[in-house]
Formats: structure tokens, C-alpha cells, sequence
């Protein structure tokens, strides 16, 4: 068990800064704004899915940060900011969907 720990200590000193962030900030954000759009179809079935993807996206994001800023040791000490940056724009949402209408 020790020996593999080493190796993955290892892996993870041999990649840039701010990879592991990078890699679950991107792969949670796709994954959210494909949910998104899966979820507003059920809600109504004449939508197009770009609000819900763009909600999904938010959501994913704000999670998928803060969680990158937790594993990549880099980023621990920017959690909080990190988190909170990616929240507030949530809730412009609504505002930008009332200028599109």
C-alpha cells in the first residue's frame, strides 16, 4: 500500500500546477451542463435546453471549483474565493434571462 501511494505522490508532483484543478473544473462542468439540459426537457418538453444547460453548467462549476481547489494542494488556500467567485454569477441568471426575453 505504501508503494503505491508513492507512485501516485509522484504522479501528481509530476504534473503542471494547477492540473488536477483544471481536469475536474472542465470534466464536472460538462458533465452538469449535459444534466441540465437532460433535466429541463422533463420539466417542459418544448424546451431547448439551453437554460437548463447553462444552470447545469453554473451549478457544475461552482462545485466542480471548489472541489479542484480541495485536491489540488496549490489551491487549498483559495477555496473560500474560489467558491464564492463561482456562486454570485448564479444568480444573474434570471436577470439575463428577463434581457433576453
Amino acid at each position: 500500500m505504501t508503494s503505491e501511494l508513492a507512485i501516485v505522490s509522484s504522479f501528481i508532483d509530476f504534473l503542471p500546477q494547477g492540473f488536477i484543478f483544471g481536469f475536474f473544473d472542465n470534466f464536472i462542468l460538462i458533465l452538469g451542463a449535459y444534466t441540465g439540459i437532460n433535466i429541463e426537457k422533463y420539466i417542459d418538453d418544448k424546451a431547448s435546453g439551453v437554460l437548463g444547460g447553462v444552470v447545469g453548467a453554473g451549478l457544475a462549476n461552482a462545485i466542480s471549483d471548489g472541489m479542484g481547489a480541495l485536491i489540488d494542494p496549490n489551491m487549498n488556500d483559495m477555496f473560500v474565493g474560489i467558491l464564492i467567485g463561482t456562486i454570485i454569477p448564479l444568480f444573474l441568471i434570471p436577470v439575463i434571462e428577463k434581457l433576453r426575453k
